[in-house]
């Protein structure tokens, strides 16, 4: 696993007046993300998280990024195991977002409790019925903040094609409204 090497984001912003985080936050609640959950590890020492922060990166070769809070369980078990999940969810499961999210005090292993759960490759759980799952290896990381930007190739996937997928803006859940295209 290669550790991506850059310079200190902040570097150059000395005496610079960035906004505080609380404005941050509120402005970023205007912007709607996809809502998924990245997975780490194997029974009986699995974790998982809620995010938005995940993204396509690269088609060629296939690669996503992930961003992990340092505090999150998963956090230490993907450095430790050098792989993840990312599972994006449809819009019927916004139950296990909120597990994920630990909205209910659930930590590790018991939030796979709700689910089904597979492996493809590297092993870390993969979710079935899932808008699509990618089943990566790291190939870098890149901490920025309270954050870790997690880098991987993807080894696996498996979609559905039929399902809405799960955003969240101003802190409520939806589904995105296709609209009708422009001469139609």
């Amino acid at each position: 696993m290669n550790e991506l090497m850059s310079a200190d984001p902040t570097k150059g912003l000395e005496g610079a007046r960035l906004i505080d985080g609380a404005s941050f936050k509120t402005a970023l609640r205007n912007v709607s993300g996809s809502v998924s959950i990245v997975t780490s590890g194997r029974a009986p020492e699995r974790h998982g998280l809620t995010v938005t922060a995940a993204s396509s990166l690269s088609i060629d070769p296939s690669t996503v990024l992930v961003c992990v809070n340092k505090s999150a369980g998963a956090h230490d078990t993907i450095v430790r195991t050098g792989c993840f999940g990312w599972n994006l969810l449809t819009a019927g499961h916004v139950d296990l977002a909120q597990k994920f999210a630990g909205l209910d005090g659930s930590k590790g292993d018991i939030r796979f409790s709700e689910g089904s759960w597979a492996e493809l490759v590297s092993g870390s759980p993969i979710l079935i019925g899932s808008l699509c799952s990618f089943d990566c290896q790291v190939i870098g990381m890149h901490p920025v903040g309270t954050h870790t930007v997690f880098f991987g190739a993807v080894l696996g996937e498996v979609h559905q094609d039929h399902y809405e997928g799960l955003i969240y803006r101003h802190g409520r859940f939806a589904i995105p409204q296709v609209l009708p295209e422009a001469g139609r």
